[in-house]
């Protein structure tokens, strides 16, 4: 099984506080282990050792973690949340780390992303997430499309965001639920396939100079409108 780094003190901090394991735990001072109660695989090392071990901003703190293991889709049918997040082929892993960070304060535990082209949950986005990928189901599939055609035969409905000809702003969509949505690449957007078997285009409307959204800002507009209309209901 792989490995992981979580470096930096909030990263670690919050991952030990909500139950993640860790194998092993780097310090840059002694006084900091008194935050982590009744663990005996604690290493106190200089600043060089850590320095070696990751080019991140560490701040004295790294723990090492198995990989985050990926659940089956049939987990998330035979549990069927309100709401998923597909992400079609994020590429940077500071957008990840922020989609998944946003994703769990809306209260939106469960997200799918592609095996190909996409990035994986690698040390750089749980340390973006800021603890935020504690707690989450994540979905690695070969395809999106086929992943979407199942969850819609479970009771789904596909919302991609993307501006076609019939997309509607997202502040007139009366969400059916259970949910899916899809937010794409950076670049290119939500791809054929997957558009081709979505519901409904969903876009936000805007009212300055600026044309368009980093992908995480976007998701976070999107996720707490949803959400605020689901609770409501």
């Amino acid at each position: 099984m792989k490995e992981l780094l979580l470096c930096g003190k909030n990263t670690v901090l919050d991952a030990y506080n909500n139950g993640i394991k860790f194998k092993k735990i780097y310090l840059s001072k002694v006084e900091n282990k008194h935050f982590f109660k009744n663990l005996a695989n604690i290493e106190i090392k200089d600043l060089n050792f850590l320095n070696q071990l990751t080019n991140q901003n560490h701040q004295g703190f790294i723990a090492l973690i198995d990989e985050i293991i990926c659940k089956d889709l049939n987990y998330l049918i035979k549990k069927q949340p309100k709401c998923v997040l597909i992400l079609d082929h994020i590429q940077d892993p500071h957008n990840f780390g922020a989609i998944i960070r946003t994703a769990n304060a809306a209260g939106i535990k469960d997200i799918i992303f592609a095996k190909e082209k996409s990035v994986d949950l690698n040390a750089t986005v749980l340390k973006i997430s800021s603890g935020g990928f504690v707690g989450m189901n994540f979905y690695k599939v070969n395809s999106l499309s086929a992943s979407i055609s199942r969850l819609k035969k479970n009771g789904y409905w596909a919302y991609a965001t993307t501006l076609d000809a019939n997309a509607l702003p997202h502040t007139q969509i009366i969400y059916n639920t259970p949910t899916i949505i899809i937010v794409g690449n950076e670049g290119d957007g939500v791809t054929k396939s997957v558009l081709s078997v979505c519901d409904q285009s969903v876009y936000i409307k805007q009212f300055g100079s600026v044309q368009s959204l980093n992908v995480s800002v976007a998701t976070g507009i999107i996720l707490f409108d949803l959400m605020n209309k689901i609770n409501a209901n």
